[in-house]
Parts: C-alpha cells; sequence; structure tokens
C-alpha cells in the first residue's frame, strides 16, 4: 500500500511539473517530484527493507537492484507471502484486523 501512494502521488507531482514548469521540468533538478522522491527514499529502504525480513532475506539484498535485472528478483521476493513463524529477524506481526483483504 505504501509503494502505491508513492507511484500516485509521484505520478501527480509529475503532471504539476509538467504544468507549472512545462518542456524546463525535464533538465531541472529542483522539481517537485524529485524533491518528493528524495525526501521518502529512506522511509522507502526502510519499508523495502523490512519487507525483506519479513521473508528472512537479509536488507543487504536491496543491492541486486542496482544490476537493473536484479530489480525482477526483488518483485518477486515482495510477492511471496510472509513467514509464518519465527525467522532470525523476530517473530511475525499480527495483521490489523482492520486491513484485512
Amino acid at each position: 500500500m505504501y509503494t502505491l501512494v508513492l507511484v500516485l502521488i509521484s505520478f501527480v507531482l509529475g503532471i504539476l511539473d509538467a504544468m507549472i514548469l512545462g518542456e524546463a521540468a525535464l533538465s531541472q533538478l529542483f522539481t517537485f517530484g524529485n524533491v518528493f522522491s528524495l525526501a521518502t527514499l529512506v522511509p522507502s529502504l526502510s519499508v523495502s527493507v523490512r519487507r525483506l525480513h519479513d521473508i528472512d532475506k537479509s536488507g543487504w539484498w536491496l543491492l541486486i537492484t542496482l544490476t537493473g535485472v536484479g530489480i525482477l528478483l526483488i518483485i518477486y521476493w515482495a510477492c511471496l507471502a510472509s513467514d509464518e513463524d519465527e525467522n532470525r529477524y523476530g517473530a511475525p506481526v499480527p495483521a490489523d484486523p482492520c486491513h484485512r483483504p
């Protein structure tokens, strides 16, 4: 859900950048979208590491995305179900009953 919200906000900010700055938005460093991406970088990395810990993988696996092809592995792992039993990162957090599908 976190990633979906970030993508939607980034999309809206991209449209806003294009409307306000026009063609100049492509060459500007400090656009709304870029500032938003920079502001959410650390929380996004934190959520990604916590998700990898849910499936008993080290957060260092995020570095595989730097290869380009490694993003497919991270997406695959992100779609896996969490470990039901305790792993080396602790016991699973019970789901909030209000947010069950």
